[in-house]
């Protein structure tokens, strides 16, 4: 059985900056890493988005919600991340 492959938009809302993750088969781990920063004071939050190619997922995030694109990653990093393949 395969898992269901999505990708995660991670934002910080501070600095108006986002990242796209995955594609990923669970967000588990990026959702512990979010509250962990939440829990520092940092306003972080992470969206999915469904099965769409990161870049594509990175044009309509940035439609509607705008913000600068950051690499994978650099906003929050889980300890354990579960991707099935970078594209």
């Amino acid at each position: 059985m395969t898992k269901r492959q999505f990708v995660l938009i991670v934002v910080d809302r501070d600095a108006g900056e986002f990242t796209v993750e995955g594609p990923i088969s669970d967000d588990r781990p990026w959702n512990s890493a979010v509250v962990n920063a939440q829990r520092i004071g940092r306003d972080i939050r992470c969206f999915g988005l469904g099965d769409l190619a990161p870049n594509a997922a990175a044009a309509e995030w940035q439609a509607s919600a705008g913000g600068r694109r950051l690499a994978a990653g650099s906003i929050v990093w889980p300890s354990k991340i579960t991707y099935l393949n970078r594209g």
